[in-house]
């Protein structure tokens, strides 16, 4: 019986952690799981965007010739690249596969250049080594929701923390609350954007609402509420809260119980989108 590596994709150096989810492990093979920060770009057609990921080889053997690639079809080039962990610069070839020892974590940077206008799109993309399974494809977690427009528009990077930093917004009980953030950086063009929560298609027991904060006291600076409309400069950095109630359980279901932060242009095109995992305890 041959037995492959499983392979997992967690911390980018110096951002934050991804939530690890666990698959079923079948006989002969390999679970693997595979996360994307941030998970969503917006540019300009022939702007470049990139993201990074990374791969951890948890065994049983060193993990061979990992390579990411490009499953969804659309109008732009793709190119990746291994980087150094500690400090994200590239290393290596550009589209060069990477062995990953057994126990060791690689991360990569990888680029989408559009040549002609996309619609917003959850690009899929393919983590895979020579001796393990691909990783299973989980919309807003190794999925990059990607849009390219003939004119400038804005392109909301956003980073979501968690009180235990682990990805996972910790409920208390069936009815208790739990709170998150999220910091950004418009690195398109100024426009007015609005800044929405909600799970997805996913139906869970749960209120949600944010607010706009200021960055250095973390205090609402706009009313709270399930929406929140501002303009968003070029460059610049808001920040926001968002508050989670429960009225019910919520079983921890990283994968697919999870918490997105949205940005939208003023003709409500998606801009930007962060999440989180979210469990009542």
């Amino acid at each position: 019986m041959t037995v492959k590596n499983k392979i997992v994709c967690g911390r980018v150096a110096s951002l934050s952690p991804f939530t690890l989810v666990e698959a079923d492990t079948v006989a002969g093979t390999a679970s693997s799981v595979a996360a994307v920060l941030p998970s969503s770009r917006s540019v300009q057609v022939g702007v470049t965007a990139t993201a990074f990921a990374t791969i951890i080889n948890i065994g049983p053997d060193p993990a061979v010739d990992c390579r990411l690639s490009l499953l969804t079809p659309v109008p732009a080039t793709f190119a990746y690249q291994a980087t150094n962990p500690a400090t994200n610069q590239v290393v290596g070839t550009k589209n060069a596969p990477v062995d990953v020892s057994l126990g060791a974590a690689q991360s990569f940077v990888f680029a989408l250049t559009p040549t002609a206008p996309i619609a917003p799109t959850d690009v899929q993309l393919s983590f895979d080594c020579s001796n393990s399974d691909p990783a299973p494809i989980n919309s807003g977690l190794n999925t990059l929701l990607f849009s390219a427009s003939a004119t400038p528009v804005p392109d909301i990077v956003a980073l979501a923390a968690t009180l235990n930093n682990d990805g996972v917004v910790h409920v208390a009980g069936p009815n208790g609350t739990g709170v998150f953030s999220v910091a950004s950086v418009n690195v398109g063009a100024t426009d007015t954007v609005t800044v929405s929560v909600d799970t997805a298609d996913i139906t869970l027991p749960l209120t949600l609402s944010l607010c706009e904060t200021n960055p250095t006291t973390g205090q609402c600076i706009s009313a709270i509420g399930p929406g929140v409309t501002t303009t968003i400069n070029a460059n610049a950095t808001p920040t926001f809260g968002i508050f989670v109630t429960g009225h019910g359980t919520v079983p921890f279901s990283p994968a697919v119980n999870r918490i997105f932060v949205r940005f939208s242009d003023a003709g409500g095109v998606s801009r930007g989108a962060t999440s989180v995992a979210v469990q009542t305890e």
